[in-house]
């Protein structure tokens, strides 16, 4: 049972076809699901948290600092604690806020393309409030540079 070359031809463009047409199902199926599942939302969460910490200025900044105080004098972890979050939190669209010793981050997103609001006190005593984007990109809103 020989096959002839033009045979052989055919079966290697067929089996070409179904995997350019499997790859686009695949392809189809991981964008239907990836917009099902509500990624572009945590971009716009993203985005938007962006937005509000590039917006804050001073007098904002000093609520976050003694909001902050506040956390770290009634409830200083030795290890990392997670947080309950208040309603007026929320609102912000804050999903979680992360104490440490000396720290507290305000969540927006968290994962790899963490997005949070970190405010922590220095070796001082002072306070610097870090918009922290992405894991590779933040920015020092306070003390002003």
């Amino acid at each position: 049972m020989n096959k002839s070359p033009n045979t052989e031809s055919r079966l290697n463009k067929r089996w070409i076809v179904y995997a350019f047409v499997g790859s686009l199902i695949v392809l189809f199926v991981v964008v239907f699901f990836g917009a099902y599942l509500d990624i572009g939302a945590s971009r716009k969460q993203m985005n938007g948290a962006k937005k509000y910490m590039d917006s804050l200025t001073d007098k904002d900044i000093q609520a976050w600092i003694q909001r902050t105080q506040t956390i770290l004098k009634n409830d200083a972890p030795v290890e990392f604690t997670n947080r309950d979050v208040p309603p007026d939190l929320r609102q912000l669209g804050i999903r979680g806020i992360e104490e440490n010793a000396d720290e507290v981050d305000y969540v927006w997103f968290g994962g790899m393309d963490n997005t949070a609001l970190a405010v922590e006190r220095l070796s001082n005593g002072n306070f610097q409030v870090v918009a922290v984007y992405t894991p590779y990109s933040k920015k020092i809103i306070w003390p002003k540079r």
